[in-house]
């Protein structure tokens, strides 16, 4: 099971791709911006780091460059992702290993889990739990007739 970093200040976004990442059987963790992201990068070891490039207090490319600098993290996989697309032609050596333009198709992100973090083995798939939406007898409402039902005692 790898570990991964999802870092982006608009929280339906982040939870999106973490769950999508959890499906694959992943530990996800995330933030909602810059500093919280660089708080769990000095903690943590991360498999890969997803984040969104404009945020409030540090900057996903200021997050990009302190990992790319970091010996302990310079060969993290690194995502950026933003609804502004030029934005994916960073100028400079240092370049991430891919880019989610918003909004991103979801296949995008099956891609980037499937090219960048190792196959769950099979006792670590996320299976959660199915809802269950109908009463079971012993939660049945009796308000009714069982009669009506066509039950029996």
């Amino acid at each position: 099971m790898a570990k991964v970093l999802v870092i982006d200040d608009e929280p339906s976004i982040a939870t999106l791709v973490a769950e999508i990442i959890e499906g694959f059987g992943h530990e996800v963790c995330t933030a909602f911006n810059g500093l919280q992201g660089l708080d769990l990068i000095k903690q943590n070891n991360f498999d890969l780091i997803i984040s969104d490039i404009m945020m409030p207090h540090l900057t996903g490319l200021e997050l990009f460059n302190f990992v790319r600098s970091n010996t302990r993290l310079a060969d993290t996989p690194f995502v950026l992702m933003s609804a502004v697309a030029h934005l994916s032609k960073l100028e400079g050596p240092r370049q991430p290993e891919a880019f989610l333009v918003k909004p991103f198709d979801i296949t995008r992100i099956d891609e980037i889990v499937q090219k960048f973090l190792p196959e769950p083995e099979e006792n670590q798939l996320y299976n959660p739990p199915i809802p269950l939406s109908f009463p079971f007898k012993e939660n049945f409402n009796h308000s009714y007739s069982s009669r009506e039902y066509g039950e029996t005692s």
